[in-house]
């Protein structure tokens, strides 16, 4: 589970990072095949902890993030 933890740390801190500047998403995408064993299970459980150290962070559904995107971002007439 290092390996995977390592990797999802070090995107969210390059996104975290580069939104200073301009709103970022990070998606992980959770298999029951992938994530669904002890090791990756714990490793998404210390990203998660990690992630909650940081201001500003929002985790989200799919139907989440579509209803934040058209609150945002109406559509308009063209």
């Amino acid at each position: 589970g290092d390996q995977f933890y390592s990797y999802l740390r070090d995107a969210f801190d390059v996104l975290y990072a580069e939104s200073e500047h301009t709103p970022r998403m990070m998606s992980v995408g959770l298999h029951c095949r992938l994530v669904g064993r002890p090791g990756r299970l714990a490793a998404l459980a210390r990203f998660i902890e990690h992630t909650r150290r940081f201001d500003d962070v929002w985790y989200g559904r799919r139907i989440d993030i579509a209803r934040h995107w058209r609150a945002a971002h109406p559509a308009t007439a063209s």
